[in-house]
């Protein structure tokens, strides 16, 4: 039986192709947080590379403190030197002909890190030397060429910490560091000297200096250990020294957080890929085994025992998973070693030019390949061991996968309406719990359990739901006169079973990124609403002394679209501890800057504030506040308690007639992103001019500033940043998907090549054939992604809704474009998906067809 050729190699393909995909995404995956490991460990290790203790600063006023320089550290007992550590050590490399602003933030150039020349370490210099005067600077390659320096180039640097602008000279080139991947924006390296000069210390004085904001690594003498000089620097006054081998154990417990949480999530991705393979590999075997069915009974006729049937499917399991693995892991070193290079091109030259050899990315791939193999060919295998000697007597139909069976139907009916009570129930207790700490966490438990039920359940009633769908739609193409079509959906509906696996697949890969585009807009549109309805403007500077000419700077702001100068005061409320600063802004100011329409604007007499303000000063909604004006008049106020609002609107005409201490603020719009207005300004850019604007009034008169539009446009930026990746992640199941699209056509070609050799025969035109299976194809896929597609946006609805506990507002999205998107590409891939088998069933000649019928 060992011997028999029962099952074409061709036949299992896509099998191969599949795993090699999946294999392939494993792989990468185990690179890049491999890489990404060691990129963060060496970002922590670095900055005490060549130390062996580190001291942290101490902030007092204690005059009688050691002196806290890498001179006077690096003298103590047992030290033979100390560097500063390039933690938090940032200055601005000036943009070529670049002064420096007076505020650094506004200055034209690059955050750099700064890097200080370790002792005892030597660095890997393509050109020149390391720096050793105070007005020297190495630079990394990456940046040399960026900038276009050489050995003896002049770099202008400003300091965050002095402002002041300096001149270096470039005394040499090296070659970035693993870690700057991570910051690949260059690095410069200075001594001692040139780190005291930039933070605003000479060399010459810096021991009389007796307090550094700068963490200070201390390298120990041969034969010191580090508790032997760590001891002595805290009888030298420096408590705070610890060994770096304890500095680093702290460090690594947040590099092993950061890992563990890339690789819960990379793990996550790579579940999904294996999940979707299953599916395809899994019909693959299937169909295979139900087309060599009649094979199997004539080798059981002659004397074949049930094991060894049963072994020529895991046999081939086997084998294609490792076929399948090794290609995967080679077109994942080779993927690789391209987007390093590509990396190195673009991004950063501290990118390796070849990569490490992993022994994981090869292990982990063939194990779950084979795994992954051997658990799809378990019921094919099981159904080759039940074939019975006489069905080699039978015609050559097959039997299996044609028919829904009504107790899976009525099963998976019954796991669609659990998951959907599930889902309920989530709601529930979001509203029965919105006061405990946990409900948020329950609540997204159920409903995440509830949306895997459902989606099962649906997957379970697809071959019911397949048949009255094609019908539906075999009764739409007869009346437009497509025969292709006719055939196409008839023979769809003629292995239901089969197809439903396939368009499983595909469904799974389709609702997991419709569920991540439609929570994330959802979310999106929910945090936006938040912020905006909290305080509807993106801009707030109020003080009690505006200067002239105020608003035409803020208006004049690059970024900024719109400002108003409204009226404002701070209204001390009986009961609160502090004044309220209320603003009295008219109908047309909102409507200029306003960035939410559900503004109520306050009647005569009236005062709107949201409920969390509310509890905040301790008043209620209709309650009458009385307010003393500075003559002695006594007021009248209504509070009207709103949403959420977070600042207090009243009518401009009782703020006026309160006789108390009028102020100004400013409201401001930022201008849209995408608009011509904001080109070239990001909205940090307006966050440094708006804050540099504020900080130009005096203190005292300051009431409020508020930049509640950056928050939004971050978050905004944030959430799209994190679509865009999962999106892409989960692509690799779709592509998973497709391939089983490809291969289930490919299986009916050769199940059905008399049918195609009659129709040949009868004159059907060869594109008359490939029509089919391109209307096949196109619906198999379109089929599953709308299904996906409309499960998907369900879910990331719900989902975001059941994370919303208590009095949360809650808008939902639909993200339009992104399930067009889903739904068109599935598509136009499941037309690709079908060239191939259709050019095959149309090449064949009648009669070598008829031939070859059971091949």
């Amino acid at each position: 039986m060992s011997t028999l050729k029962l099952q074409p190699r061709r036949r299992h393909l896509a099998a191969a192709i599949t795993i090699a995909l999946t294999s392939a995404f494993i792989a990468i995956a185990v690179l890049a947080v491999s890489f990404l490991g060691d990129a963060v460990r060496a970002q922590m290790t670095e900055p005490v590379a060549g130390a062996s203790a580190v001291a942290q600063p101490t902030y007092g006023s204690d005059t009688n403190s050691a002196v806290f320089t890498p001179e006077a550290l690096g003298k103590v007992e047992g030290a033979d030197g100390a560097f500063y550590m390039s933690t938090g050590l940032v200055a601005i490399a000036l943009d070529e002909g670049e002064t420096g602003q007076e505020n650094p933030l506004k200055s034209k150039g690059t955050f750099v890190p700064v890097n200080p020349v370790r002792p005892g370490v030597g660095a890997d210099y393509v050109e020149g030397r390391q720096p050793s005067a105070e007005n020297e600077v190495a630079v990394d390659s990456t940046y040399a060429k960026k900038r276009d320096l050489k050995v003896g180039s002049t770099l202008a640097i400003q300091s965050l910490d002095t402002g002041k602008t300096l001149q270096f000279t470039v005394s040499g080139i090296n070659r970035p560091l693993l870690s700057q991947v991570l910051n690949p924006g260059g690095r410069l390296t200075f001594s001692n000297a040139g780190i005291d000069v930039i933070i605003g210390s000479t060399g010459s004085d810096s021991e009389n200096q007796s307090f550094s904001m700068y963490p200070i690594a201390v390298v120990a003498k041969p034969g010191v250990s580090e508790e032997t000089l760590v001891a002595n620097l805290k009888s030298a006054g420096y408590d705070s020294a610890i060994t770096v081998t304890k500095y680093l154990e702290e460090t690594e417990t947040m590099t092993l957080i950061i890992m563990g949480l890339l690789s819960t999530v990379l793990l996550g991705f790579i579940l999904i890929a294996i999940a979707t393979s299953a599916l395809v590999v899994t019909n693959s075997f299937a169909v295979t085994m139900a087309q060599r069915r009649r094979s199997f009974a004539l080798a059981r006729a002659l004397g074949a025992k049930r094991r060894q049937a049963m072994w020529a499917i895991v046999r081939d399991a086997l084998l294609v998973g490792v076929v399948g693995a090794l290609a995967g892991v080679l077109l994942a070193y080779l993927a690789w070693w391209g987007i390093l290079l590509l990396g190195r091109a673009t991004y950063t030259e501290a990118l390796p030019v070849i990569p490490g050899f992993n022994i994981l990315a090869v292990l982990v791939p063939l194990v779950s390949s084979l795994i992954l193999a051997v658990c799809a060919s378990v019921f094919p295998a099981l159904g080759a061991m039940r074939v019975k000697p006489l069905e080699a007597l039978r015609p050559a139909e097959v039997a299996s996968g044609k028919h829904a069976s009504l107790i899976r139907t009525i099963f998976s009916a019954a796991v669609v309406t659990f998951g959907i009570v599930l889902i309920l129930g989530s709601f529930a207790v979001a509203i029965a719990l919105k006061d405990d700490e946990y409900a948020p966490l329950i609540s997204m438990l159920l409903a995440f359990v509830g949306s895997i039920t459902v989606l099962l359940g649906v997957i379970g009633v697809l071959p019911a739901f397949i048949p009255p769908v094609a019908k539906a739609g075999n009764a739409i193409a007869s009346a437009l006169g497509l025969t292709s079509a006719r055939f196409a959906l008839l023979n769809a509906a003629r292995h239901p079973k089969r197809t439903g696996i396939t368009m499983s697949a595909l469904i799974i890969g389709t609702t997991l990124m419709a569920t991540m585009a439609a929570g994330a807009v959802t979310a999106e549109k929910t945090l936006i609403r938040e912020v905006t309805d909290r305080v509807p403007v993106d801009s707030i500077i109020a003080a009690t002394d505006m200067p002239a000419g105020f608003l035409d700077k803020v208006k004049g702001t690059p970024g900024v679209g719109e400002a108003r100068e409204v009226p404002a005061a701070d209204l001390m409320i009986g009961g609160a501890s502090e004044e309220m600063t209320t603003f009295a802004p008219t109908a047309d100011d909102i409507k200029a800057v306003a960035t939410s329409d559900q503004i109520e604007l306050p009647q005569p007499g009236e005062i709107i504030l949201g409920k969390d303000r509310a509890e905040r000063f301790n008043v209620k909604d209709g309650q009458t506040l009385s307010i003393s004006g500075e003559d002695g008049s006594s007021h009248e106020l209504k509070v009207r308690v709103s949403g959420r609002l977070a600042i207090s609107l009243i009518n401009p005409d009782t703020l006026h007639g309160l006789g108390v201490r009028e102020g100004k603020a400013v409201f401001a719009k930022f201008a849209d992103p995408n608009s011509p207005e904001r080109a070239n300004t990001s909205i940090f850019d307006i966050v440094v001019s708006v804050g540099e604007l504020s900080e130009q009034l005096p203190p005292d008169t300051v009431m409020m500033v508020k930049l509640e539009g950056a928050q939004r446009e971050i978050m905004s930026t944030v959430i799209q940043t994190l679509l865009t990746i999962t999106v892409v992640l989960l692509a690799v199941a779709v592509v998973v998907a497709l391939v089983g699209v490809a291969n289930t056509l490919s299986l009916s070609v050769i199940e059905r090549s008399s049918e195609y050799a009659l129709m040949r025969a009868l004159g059907t035109s060869k594109g008359a054939i490939r029509a089919m299976l391109l209307w096949e194809g196109a619906f198999i896929a379109s089929l599953g992604s709308l299904i996906g597609a409309v499960l998907g946006c369900l879910f990331g609805i719900l989902g975001v809704r059941s994370l919303l506990v208590g009095d949360f507002a809650f808008y939902p999205a639909v993200p339009w474009l992104y399930l067009i998107v889903i739904v068109v590409a599935g598509l136009i891939a499941g037309i690709l998906a079908s060239i191939l088998p259709g050019l095959r069933a149309s090449a064949a000649a009648p009669a070598q067809a008829l031939a070859r019928r059971d091949e």
